[in-house]
């Protein structure tokens, strides 16, 4: 998996206004991302992302966070733009793809130059983005506000519905990032990507589930299985 290099240093965006709702954070890490987003992610995954960034931000916002005081918004938009990296062929490896995802995308940030607090964030974010963590609320307690905040906007877009954002908002996201087919071609993409390599579809995993559910007919190994092979002679 090879990742993609940037120079210059990241500045802050200003926060989000009623007139600028929709407008992205603008820094070189960001506008990287965008690029590789756009060139491997297939669309309908694209645009869940950004919709993703979007929904949890405007979240926050009506819970009194505000970005770049409260939380990192450049860290969070990287969370949701990368969330499933794993997904597209750059980051294809024998995984689940919430983990070759994860690790692709620290390490993007470390060929970047980033090597704090914030590689563990992004990856302790990605990694488990479809556990549903992100509820708990010793979970949110103990992680920093840019994971939950991005998974709370992931989330949004796949359960949630316009009811949850100001009038009209939605309408805008969507007309921005139409969503293509929703979680229906979302999970399509997931299945396909499990379907390939059933190393990336183990059992109780959100992949694993997907196949399962889908392909009834086949017969796939089970937590039991892969405990048998154990060297205690159970």
């Amino acid at each position: 998996m090879s990742v993609t290099q940037i120079s210059g240093s990241a500045s802050a965006a200003p926060p989000p206004s009623q007139n600028n709702s929709l407008a992205l954070p603008d820094t070189p890490l960001t506008n990287t991302v965008l690029e590789l987003i756009d060139r491997h992610l297939q669309p309908a995954v694209r645009n869940h992302s950004l919709r993703g960034f979007l929904f949890g931000r405007e979240r926050a916002t009506a819970k009194g966070l505000r970005p770049n005081a409260d939380y990192d918004e450049e860290l969070m938009f990287l969370i949701c733009a990368l969330h499933d990296i794993g997904l597209a062929e750059v980051a294809n490896g024998d995984q689940r793809f919430e983990m070759d995802g994860a690790d692709y995308a620290a390490n993007f940030l470390e060929a970047n130059g980033v090597t704090d607090a914030r590689v563990d964030a992004l990856w302790d974010a990605i990694a488990a983005h479809t556990s549903g963590l992100s509820q708990s609320p010793v979970y949110r307690r103990r992680r920093s506000p840019e994971i939950w905040t991005a998974v709370d906007g992931i989330a949004l877009d796949l359960s949630g519905s316009a009811a949850d954002f100001p009038a009209g908002f939605a309408d805008l996201v969507h007309a921005a990032y139409p969503r293509l087919g929703g979680a229906p071609a979302l999970f399509d993409v997931i299945k396909s990507v499990a379907m390939a390599n059933p190393m990336k579809a183990p059992p109780g995993t959100l992949p694993g589930e997907l196949v399962r559910a889908r392909h009834p007919e086949l017969s796939l190994p089970t937590i039991e299985h892969y405990i048998s092979a154990n060297g205690w002679g159970e």
